[in-house]
């Protein structure tokens, strides 16, 4: 459709093209010269724009200002410039209509027209909303994404009840045991409370776990701005006491603010941190380094440890639920961290990747949008 459009304009009159796309339903605009001076506008594009045809005449940038802050006119200058068509799917687009913002998608094409000389004589602005149907497809993701979420908690739910039968078994013998008891030992009676207290432990720690998988489930986020250092601090001295590892040393860069709900953001850095400390904690000075760095409109989170490290051929599957890698088994855990992990940052709009070399150290970088570049 386009090109034969092109071809039409190209070699015919410009007021015969004007009349047959003047009541086009596809939104249409013809840019002039270099100053990109709207030329033409059909009344599809501006029922978009929420203008009215007084802006003909007029240079795009004047007329939407916005649009220059989200760089729509530096890509319609550097297609007059080149002489290079730019097309775009599903792209995200922020119009003010009736004094009200709104994020709308659309698939458009700034097609550069030619001259014999090879430059840009006019710039042909094709546009379609899409919105409605990038909301359908943004809802049937959603619903396969909780699907596959109910499938994962009924298998969270299978979990349970298995594991929790070793500990309770252990803390049911140990009661039966003293009970039949009357003369025991000191020693031993400390030794049962030992074996009792490591099983009721054992059975915090996997419903702890599965209670922060439901709520990332249910949880409705609060977005705000979130400072770090109270979080960071809070975390370190609390995974200290309850992993029993005294000695860790934590070493403490630039710890940047986010932006994203705070229950959220404390939970992910308490499993990860949490993590750094457990597996480090058999060294003989067990390091956690934790910073961070703003590159662009991104904030990078560096955790560091000193720890067993992780098999090369296991970092694809660390994120599944209750993975545990294979050098991991004689420290206690549940194989929830991760994956729990990985869906908080699906929430917060980030995103989470890990290095690690077998018993030298783990980097997890985790990345986090600013509040400029913020999903809808």
């Amino acid at each position: 459709m386009y090109l034969s459009l092109i071809n039409y304009l190209m070699n015919s009159n410009i007021k015969q093209i004007l009349g047959i796309i003047a009541n086009s339903p596809q939104g249409i605009a013809i840019y002039s010269d270099a100053n990109l001076n709207i030329r033409f506008v059909n009344q599809a594009m501006l029922a978009v724009w929420g203008k009215t045809d007084d802006i003909i005449g007029k240079n795009f940038g004047d007329v939407f200002p916005s649009f220059t802050e989200q760089g729509f006119t530096d890509l319609l200058l550097n297609v007059w410039h080149s002489g290079v068509t730019y097309r775009a799917s599903e792209y995200p687009a922020e119009l003010t209509i009736g004094g009200v913002k709104e994020i709308r998608y659309f698939d458009f094409e700034y097609q550069a027209i030619l001259d014999s000389e090879g430059k840009t004589a006019t710039i042909l602005h094709t546009s379609t909303d899409v919105t409605a149907r990038k909301k359908a497809l943004q809802l049937v993701e959603e619903k396969d994404s909780l699907i596959k979420f109910n499938k994962e908690v009924e298998s969270l739910t299978n979990t349970l009840s298995h594991d929790l039968k070793n500990p309770l078994g252990v803390l049911k013998m140990g009661v039966q045991y003293m009970r039949s008891k009357t003369n025991m030992p000191v020693a031993e009676i400390h030794k049962w409370c030992d074996t009792i207290l490591a099983s009721v432990g054992s059975m915090e720690s996997i419903l702890s776990h599965t209670l922060r998988l439901n709520q990332v489930r249910h949880y409705e986020t609060e977005h705000s701005l979130v400072s770090m250092n109270e979080i960071i601090a809070s975390i370190q001295d609390e995974v200290k006491d309850v992993l029993n590892s005294p000695l860790t040393q934590f070493q403490i860069g630039e710890l940047l603010p986010l932006y994203g709900d705070r229950s959220l953001i404390q939970q992910l850095f308490y499993s990860i941190i949490g993590n750094a400390v457990r597996y480090s904690s058999k060294r003989s000075i067990p390091t956690v380094q934790i910073s961070s760095e703003r590159k662009g409109d991104y904030i990078y989170y560096r955790i560091k440890d000193n720890g067993i490290g992780i098999p090369e051929n296991e970092l694809d599957t660390l994120f599944n639920l209750f993975y545990r890698a294979s050098n991991a088994k004689s420290f206690p855990g549940t194989g929830v961290g991760l994956s729990l992990a990985s869906k908080i940052l699906a929430r917060l709009d980030g995103r989470i990747t890990i290095k690690s070399e077998l018993n030298k150290y783990t980097t997890v970088l985790l990345v986090f949008p600013t509040l400029n570049n913020k999903k809808d």
